[in-house]
């Protein structure tokens, strides 16, 4: 399956690129959004699952090994470590996960496995110019 990472390949081409994740670690969008969003560099970062620390650069990769749900249950395990679902099941950490998951696969699905890519709030681009899969 095609997943986001974290990579700090590309890093430096734009001035403000930042990495603070882990490389090679799942990777989903910020959750945090307020007034000053594109301000403080939430809008160009991914978030990291593992080490709950950013970076501007992501790489779609396809993850034979990792199946659907692994996949939802590494998300929601970093979710609930950095504290946006509340403990124990409920409909709204359902909502939530299943809205950053299907964001993630809206994000993956055109574009070619070990493209790095960025963000500008809700577009991303792939730093190599390519997006075919």
């Amino acid at each position: 399956m095609k997943v986001l990472i974290a990579t700090d390949s590309t890093q430096g081409a734009r001035g403000d690129d930042y990495f603070f994740a882990l490389e090679g670690e799942l990777v989903y969008l910020p959750i945090i959004e307020y007034s000053v969003l594109d301000r403080c560099g939430f809008a160009q970062g991914f978030a990291g699952a593992a080490s709950a620390k950013a970076t501007t650069t992501a790489m779609v990769v396809d993850r034979p090994d990792l199946t659907a749900h692994d996949w939802s249950i590494a998300i929601a395990d970093g979710l609930a470590r950095q504290g946006w679902l509340e403990d124990g099941w409920s409909e709204a950490n359902d909502e939530l996960l299943e809205r950053v998951l299907a964001d993630l696969e809206a994000i993956v699905q055109p574009i070619a496995p070990n493209t790095v890519i960025e963000r500008n709030g809700t577009d991303f681009f792939p730093r190599d110019g390519q997006l075919a899969a």
